[in-house]
Parts: C-alpha cells; sequence; structure tokens
C-alpha cells in the first residue's frame, strides 16, 4: 500500500486493445483508493480532457506499436503538460531512441513485465515524491518571485490605489483567495483610506474619509485593534456573533487578517477571504510578513503623495479659482501669470498677456504716472497699492485698486510683483454720488429764491436716498469725529461686527472696535488719522462682539464745514482677512517651490565631487599592504563622504517634502555630542564661552541616524553661540545628558538673551539673525529629524537665557553596524563595457576598477563620442550619465541608440546625481532603465553591472 501518497489520478494508455493485465491494473487502482482511466482507441483521447480535471500519472504501453502509443501521449501532453510519464515493457531497458523519445515527453520511471505488484508500489512511490518535489520548489520559487516583485513594487512611486492593486494580483500568486482589501489610518487625523477587491465580480474600490463604509471592512480592522495579532478563521460558523453571520451571509467561509505596525502603533491591516474553504495558515502569514514591513511604508509614502498632491492641487485650485484678480509679474511689468478670472473679465487669452505689461492695460492718461509709481515700488522693494483705470480687450474700463507684494526669485533672479486686483468702480460711482449728492445739497441750501418749505423738502428727499445708499451697500461705513467719538455706523457694521448704533454713538473706536491686544501697535496710525494728516487709505483690524477680528482696508475722507475746517471723518471699509491669507499662503508655497529648486541644483552639483571622493578612496583602500594608519584615515575619508551625502539627503527631504531614510545605527549619544563640541570649541575658547559637559556615565545606547543627530546637535550649540556672542561676547552653555524612563534627554542650557517669539520657534525662514547669518531653516529640519526619530525638541525661556530640550526614545538594537565594504568578488572578466561620463575623476575610478575586474573598458566623455564607439565597435554593457555636455543630450543618445542597436535595450545603466528632476522621472518611468544615484559604492556599482549582465543573458555572476 501506498498510503502516504496524496496524488491520485491515473491514465492508462493502451492502443491496440485490452487484456487481462489492465483488468488487474482496474483492481490494483481501485483497492488502493486511485482514480483511474483507460484508452483502448485513439477516438478516446479526444474525450477525456473534456470531463477530467488533469491526470498527475501516464501509464503506457511501449510494447505494442510505441510510435502509436507515444503520439497519443504527446496529445495528452498538450492538455496535461506537467503530468509524468511511466511506460510498461518486457524489457528491463528500453531502447535508446525510445528512451530519448520518452525522455522529451517527462519520463519519470519504468514497469517492467511481468508486474509484481510490491515492485509496481515502489515504483508509484518514487513517482509521486518526484511530483511532490517538483510541485514544493515550483511553489517555493514562486513564493520567492512573488516577494521580489512586492520589494520591487514598495521602490517605485505609486498611488495607494495603484500600489493596493498590484499588491492584491501579486499576493493572488501565491494564496488562493477571492477577496482582498487593505486598510491604512492616519493620525493623529484619524482618516481611513481602504482599497477593496472582489476577484469573483472583478470590482474594485477605493474611499478614503474618516469612517470605514463598509461593515466587513470595519468588523476585521476593529478586531484586529484589540488583539493587534495575526487573525486565521477557516471555518466561519453560522452560530457565531452578529457580524461573523454577516461574514457568513456574503459567502465568506474563511478569512485572514494581517496587522501593519509602524513604531508598535496599528496603522491598518491587510485582508484575505475566500468564499471556497480555503485553507490559511501560518506559512501564509510568514510569506506577507516576509515584506509587511516595506508594505507599510510603502502605503505610508502613498498616502503622504496623495495627500501632498491633493494640497498642491489646492493651492493651485485657490489661486486659478480665486474671485478676484491675481497677477504675477516681472520687475518690467511683463505679465508672467494671470488667473482666470483675470483672462474672463480682461477678454485676453493667457498667451496673449504673457506677451503683454501691465502699462499696456492702462489707459492713456495715466500711464506715465502709473509706470513711475511701479518702477519705485520695484527699486525700493517695498509693497504698496496703485490706483488705476484698466482698459480690457474690447475697450471698457475698469476702475482697480492693485495690492503689489514684492519678492525675489532665486530661479529667474529677479525681483517678481504678486499683485491682487480689486475692482473698486462700485466704491468710485459711491463716491461721486456722495460728493454730487454733498454738492447738490449745499446748492439747494444756498437757493435763497426757494420757498422754505420747498427747500426742507428736497433736502429731505437727498437725505433719504442717501441714508439708504448707505445702509444698503455692503461697504463699511462709519463717521467719527477727530477726537475718534462714533457718529455713525452702518448696517455692513452692524452685521459683522454685532453692534447697533445706538450702542456704540459717543464712544471711542478704540475702545470699541479695535482688538486689545493691537491698540499699542496701531497707536501712530491712529493719531495720525485723528490729526487728519493720514492719506488715502488705511489698514486697521476691527473686533467684533465676540472678539473675532477682522482686517479691514480703509479708505478716508475728510469732511469740511464753509469754512474749510475739518467736522468729521468718514471711513469706507473693505474686508480682506481672506485676501490676506491667501497672499501669505501663496508667498509661502512659492519660497518652497524656490528653495527646493535651489537645494535640488545644488545637491546635483555636490554629487559628482562626492563619488570622485569616495570612488577613490575605495580603490585606495583595496589596494595591497595598506598601512594600519593609511587604512584608517581612508576609512575616516569615506565615512566623511557618506556624512556629507546624508546631509544633502536631509536639506532634499525638507525642501521636497518627501520621506527621508534614516540609517540607523546603535549608537552612544554622548560621543555624538563630544564630536559635536570639537566642531565648535576653538570658538568658544577664542570668545570666553565656557562649556560644561554633564554626560550621565551611565547613559544607554539606542538605534538611531549619527549623522542626522549629528547635524541637530551641531545646529543647536551654534545658536546657543551666536546669541551669547551677539548679546554680551561671552556666556556659559551646559550640555546635559540623563535617563528619564525610557527616553534619553538632552538639554542645552545657555545665559543668551533668551527665545523672543516662542511661537514662531520652528518656522520655516523665521530668523532672528542679521540678513546673511541666518536662512530659519535650521530648526526647522531638526524638528523634522527628531520627529522622524520619535521624539521631541522643545525651546523655552529661563531666568538666564534658554534651555532646548531634546527627547529621543531607548531602542534596542535591531541590526549590526554596516561595515565599509571589503573588495568584492565579482565575476566580470571578458565584459565588453561602454562608459559614458563627463566628469574625469569618476570616470578614471570606475574604468580602473572595472578593469581590475578583468573587464574591457572603453570610456568617453559626451554622447557624441559614444555614437562614434558604438558604431565602430560591440559592447556587452553600456554605463552612461544621463546629464552631458555638448549638443546631444543623455536622452537624445539613448534614443539614438534604442534605433541603431536595439539589442542593448537590456543592457543599459543610468549614473546621475539629479533624481528629483521632472524630466529625470519621466524618463526612467517610460524607459525602466535602471538607475545608480551619485554619489554610489563600487559594491552597489558592480552588483548593478553584475545583474545586468546575468539578466541579459551574458554570462553567470
Amino acid at each position: 500500500m501506498i498510503n502516504e501518497v496524496i496524488t491520485k489520478r491515473f491514465l492508462v494508455i493502451s492502443l491496440g486493445g485490452k487484456d487481462a493485465e489492465y483488468t488487474s491494473f482496474r483492481d490494483y487502482f481501485t483497492q488502493n483508493g486511485f482514480d483511474v482511466s483507460f484508452v483502448y482507441d485513439e477516438r478516446d483521447l479526444h474525450k477525456i480532457p473534456e470531463s477530467r480535471n488533469g491526470f498527475d500519472v501516464v501509464l503506457v504501453d511501449v510494447d505494442r506499436d510505441p510510435d502509436k502509443q507515444i503520439v497519443a501521449v504527446q496529445i495528452m501532453k498538450k492538455y496535461y503538460p506537467h503530468t509524468a510519464v511511466v511506460p510498461i515493457t518486457k524489457e528491463s531497458k528500453i531502447d535508446i531512441a525510445l528512451q530519448m523519445r520518452m525522455s522529451c515527453l517527462g519520463l519519470f520511471d519504468y514497469i517492467t513485465r511481468p508486474i509484481h505488484w510490491g515492485n509496481l508500489d515502489d515504483v508509484l512511490r518514487r513517482v509521486f515524491r518526484k511530483i511532490d518535489t517538483d510541485r514544493m520548489l515550483k511553489r517555493m520559487e514562486q513564493e520567492r518571485e512573488t516577494i521580489l516583485n512586492i520589494n520591487r513594487l514598495v521602490l517605485s512611486h505609486m498611488s495607494y490605489k495603484d500600489f493596493c492593486n498590484a499588491l492584491c494580483l501579486e499576493l493572488r500568486k501565491i494564496i488562493n483567495f477571492d477577496y482582498f482589501s487593505l486598510v491604512s489610518r492616519i493620525e493623529p487625523s484619524g482618516e481611513y483610506y481602504m482599497y477593496l477587491f472582489d476577484l469573483e465580480q472583478n470590482v474594485h474600490n477605493f474611499q478614503r474619509g474618516t469612517e470605514l463604509k463598509t461593515t466587513l471592512e470595519s468588523f476585521l480592522f476593529n478586531e484586529v485593534s484589540k488583539s493587534s495579532k495575526i487573525i486565521i478563521r477557516n471555518e466561519v460558523c453560522k452560530n457565531g456573533s452578529e457580524d461573523e453571520k454577516d461574514i457568513v451571509n456574503d459567502g465568506i467561509t474563511s478569512y485572514m487578517v494581517y496587522p501593519l505596525f509602524i513604531n508598535n502603533a496599528l496603522i491598518g491591516c491587510i485582508n484575505i477571504l475566500s468564499k471556497h474553504r480555503a485553507h490559511f495558515s501560518e506559512t501564509h502569514s510568514n510569506l506577507i510578513g516576509q515584506v509587511s514591513a516595506q508594505i507599510t511604508v510603502t502605503l505610508m509614502n502613498a498616502m503622504l503623495l496623495d495627500s501632498l498632491t491633493a494640497s498642491e492641487e489646492k493651492y493651485r485650485d485657490l489661486v486659478e479659482n480665486a474671485p478676484e484678480i491675481i497677477f504675477k509679474m516681472d520687475s518690467h511689468g511683463r505679465f508672467l501669470h494671470v488667473n482666470k478670472m483675470g483672462l474672463e473679465i480682461l477678454g485676453y487669452s493667457a498667451k496673449e498677456m504673457t506677451s503683454m505689461y501691465l502699462f499696456d492695460l492702462v489707459a492713456d492718461e495715466h500711464g506715465t504716472i502709473i509706470k513711475k509709481q511701479y518702477d519705485t515700488s520695484v527699486n525700493s522693494r517695498k509693497d504698496n497699492n496703485l490706483v488705476m483705470t484698466l482698459l480690457t480687450k474690447d475697450g471698457k474700463r475698469l476702475d482697480a485698486e492693485i495690492i503689489c507684494s514684492i519678492q525675489y526669485d532665486t530661479i529667474l533672479n529677479d525681483y517678481l510683483v504678486r499683485a491682487f486686483v480689486r475692482d473698486v468702480t462700485e466704491r468710485r460711482i459711491l463716491e461721486k454720488r456722495i460728493f454730487e449728492y454733498q454738492r447738490r445739497l449745499k446748492g439747494l441750501l444756498k437757493e435763497k429764491t426757494l420757498k422754505l418749505s420747498e427747500t426742507e423738502k428736497e433736502m429731505y428727499n437727498q437725505r433719504k436716498f442717501l441714508d439708504a445708499l448707505i445702509q444698503n451697500t455692503n461697504v463699511y461705513v462709519v463717521t467719527i469725529t477727530l477726537k475718534g467719538e462714533i457718529v455713525f455706523v452702518n448696517r455692513a457694521i452692524e452685521k459683522r461686527f454685532g453692534y447697533t448704533l445706538d450702542e456704540v454713538i459717543g464712544k471711542s473706536i478704540v475702545d470699541v472696535f479695535i482688538p486689545q491686544d493691537k491698540a499699542e501697535e496701531l497707536s501712530d496710525d491712529i493719531q495720525m488719522l485723528f490729526s487728519g494728516n493720514k492719506g488715502e487709505q488705511i489698514e486697521i483690524p476691527f473686533a467684533s462682539r465676540n472678539q473675532k477680528v477682522r482686517d479691514i482696508l480703509w479708505i478716508v475722507t475728510y469732511l469740511k464745514d464753509e469754512w474749510n475746517t475739518i467736522s468729521n471723518i468718514n471711513l469706507f471699509g473693505y474686508d480682506i482677512t481672506e485676501q490676506k491669507i491667501l497672499k501669505e499662503q501663496l508667498i509661502q508655497a512659492e519660497k518652497m517651490s524656490s528653495v527646493g529648486t535651489m537645494i535640488s541644483g545644488v545637491a546635483h552639483e555636490l554629487n559628482n565631487p562626492l563619488s570622485i571622493i569616495l570612488n577613490f578612496s575605495e580603490l585606495i583602500l583595496m589596494c595591497d599592504n595598506l598601512s594600519k594608519s593609511a587604512t584608517n584615515r581612508l576609512r575616516h575619508i569615506i565615512d566623511a563622504s557618506q556624512r556629507c551625502t546624508r546631509i544633502v539627503e536631509n536639506l532634499l527631504t525638507f525642501a521636497t517634502k518627501r520621506k527621508s531614510v534614516r540609517k540607523g545605527q546603535y549608537i552612544c549619544i554622548n560621543e555624538v555630542l563630544k564630536n559635536a563640541l570639537e566642531l565648535k570649541i576653538n570658538d568658544f575658547r577664542v570668545n570666553n564661552i565656557e562649556v560644561e559637559q554633564l554626560f550621565s556615565q551611565s547613559l544607554p545606547r539606542t538605534m538611531a541616524d549619527r549623522v542626522q543627530l549629528m547635524q541637530v546637535f551641531i545646529n543647536l550649540i551654534n545658536n546657543a553661540y551666536d546669541a551669547m556672542k551677539s548679546a554680551h561676547g561671552r556666556g556659559s552653555l551646559a550640555i546635559r545628558t540623563l535617563q528619564r524612563g525610557d527616553k534619553i534627554v538632552i538639554e542645552f542650557e545657555d545665559d543668551g538673551p533668551g527665545i523672543l517669539e516662542p511661537e514662531k520657534l520652528f518656522t520655516p525662514f523665521y530668523t532672528t539673525k542679521e540678513v546673511g547669518k541666518g536662512t530659519g531653516l535650521g530648526l526647522a529640519v531638526s524638528y523634522g529629524i527628531i520627529k522622524e526619530h520619535g521624539g521631541t525638541i522643545v525651546g523655552r525661556n529661563w531666568q538666564r537665557g534658554a534651555i532646548f530640550t531634546v527627547t529621543l526614545p531607548i531602542k534596542v538594537q535591531t541590526s549590526k553596524e554596516i561595515k565599509l565594504p571589503v573588495k568584492g568578488d565579482y565575476n566580470l572578466y571578458g565584459l565588453r563595457l561602454l562608459l559614458v561620463e563627463d566628469e574625469v575623476g569618476i570616470a578614471e575610478s570606475c574604468s580602473e576598477l572595472l578593469m581590475a575586474k578583468g573587464c574591457h573598458v572603453t570610456s568617453v566623455s559626451s554622447a557624441k563620442d559614444a555614437m562614434q564607439a558604438i558604431q565602430e565597435d560591440r559592447f556587452d554593457i553600456v554605463v552612461m550619465d544621463l546629464k552631458m555636455p555638448g549638443e546631444i543630450s543623455g536622452i537624445q543618445f539613448y534614443e539614438w541608440m534604442m534605433g541603431y542597436m536595439p539589442t542593448l535595450r537590456e543592457k543599459v545603466i543610468l549614473m546621475t546625481g539629479d533624481t528629483l528632476s521632472p524630466e529625470f522621472r519621466a524618463f526612467i518611468e517610460k524607459s525602466k532603465v535602471p538607475v545608480i544615484p551619485k554619489p554610489f559604492r563600487f559594491n552597489t556599482f558592480l552588483e548593478k553591472i553584475g545583474f545586468t549582465a546575468k539578466k541579459a543573458g551574458l554570462f553567470q555572476v
């Protein structure tokens, strides 16, 4: 008996008839519980696949017309290609020619006549063991390939929905299921991302909101939240909880829920469900566990990418669809951008506007004056308001007030003017009407020929009309005396600020409307207003009854009596609160955009020299017979180069808002602080600043990024040094470390002037240093680094100066420190390689390394020389820089090469220090070319070349 055999499907082929031997075969297979079918005629061959799910073993009688039997096997192989073939023969050995033909069809073993059933048991046992082994190896290979594919997905930049869809399809290759969903939650907002895929109905769904809208996902997420463990249910019972009853009603028979964590906090779960009694096991959960960390990080990155994209679209939509006209102009008044409202009102297309100047829209009588005012504002670098009449394309006149904000653009190397345009036509009409009615009123009073009753009646009507006009306008109207006493407020004031005329009449405008916390700041402007010397406009905020503050731009007019003496002050106000918020958001967004572009360019220029330093250091380190001191010095150079690389990465992380990659090491905080102090100790000594190191000797080590923490400590030490030096030319700095529970605490205590505005401490671009000595980014970057480490950083004043406190979690060692690479053993011998690199140092170091590995290297410095080399010689691999000098760019060279020699498509590798530009990302997305980012280590360089050579089938690495 073959009790351990799992497979039980047999097909016996004996074309030409049956005999008693096959009756014995049928009895044998039936007694052993096997499923067996017999074919004695060619016509029956094509009927079997229609009614069967396949066979595990085919027994073929080769003693009866072998050619005909082999043709029959070939027919069955078309339907079941993985079926094992076992011939039945009288001979102890099959003819060599027949054996070779059978081997091509999947020959596993032989059954020799006369048949002994004990021997048959042994043969079948061997066959089934080989089948099971092959299936197990195939399954393991599929699992390995799936894990590699998932890891590749982690490295791609995909949206949340696209990543989940790709992940589902990969997991389906190794786990049988009918329904897949993935739930993620962002803290502290509590927003949920949910993706589900019903494979039976081929239905995809993606949802995003503050709550889970499907009962199934809500139940599964709540279950895993309670246990924080993997949940496997292979037999869902109708007699279970109400929620499980709902699952059974949906046709679910088994499910597995895999939780996803970040820093021991649950952020989501992967849900796999089946309607066909799938058996989920610990093996399945272990497969997901191998890539769960990568999946978690990728999901967080995808959610952040979706949020960032939505935020950018929001701000772009905010400007483009603003209810006011918004201009962007250069220092000469040429339009760089006009929003939709501006194009609609002015009547020009966007293309027409970019070729025009502001002064092209100004009426001729005001053109010279407006140009002079514009140039004065740009040259003085001061914001200004311009009042003018604009002409639309169809000749209509538009009375406008343009609020100009001037900023320097580092990319265009020019001062740009951002302008918010307000249509003041209604205000001008109102002013003219008020002036006209006042004039007419005075004229009527002077007409002595009219009767008193008629005069009074006319005055009454005029005053009534004027009062209705003022009361029903949306413009705020306030009349005060020269002492600031309120004489009149219209209904617009009453509705917005909650005070009636009877409540405020006779009271001081300062006591009623001016915010208490801004009264002192506005005192000079208010006194100038009361004195009658204030200009046409003034910006004064008003506070409502419930102390809500609105920013108001007031148009000031002075009422004079018949002796030309100012009697009252009229204020016409426009609410600019939302406009100021929009302006600040626009300025901040463009600041970050300019800084990101500048830092990306600087990073690209630094990456080439860093590559040269790193590569030549590693080349020298590979030399034999180096002294110990020389080896240590080279390791210091490599370590410093890597520190520079990490600093550049940190700047890029802050400027582009991308997720940084921390390189954890098991470090001593005291040692990092000492290294940071060594960089500044001479400055402290020369400037009479005492440094007190109060380090705890029992401070535990922790897992952290040493380079990033060094950057934070240096920044805090420099800030303390600058503050004490500028305050009194000397000082005292105490640095203290201690353990507080499961936290490490680092305190920086100085006796400088303290913190002036604590609420702005970690705001980007905020600095108290003089121009040229501070960027306002140091503490903002430090805050981000400490937050990513799971810690906190706070600053506060004390009786003698300022104290900055940094707390970091104590984390046990999770991985050994990465050592410097030693000589690698890569079998690249005989590889013909074309190296296209314009940086001489990188080209020389890479060429030397590759030739040492036995490669034939041709090195050129331009695309033109590379094209000539390809035309004259044959190459196995092409390693090229994307940015190259000359008339032909790297992208143009790649496109030419693919057209001239398509066989190189899978044999090209890119080296570049500019991985952030839109042009680079678009090219990589289109071409799928592998990339080695600069600066790189030689191990990375050789591994990429070896992998490409292996993938191209050149040789085994």
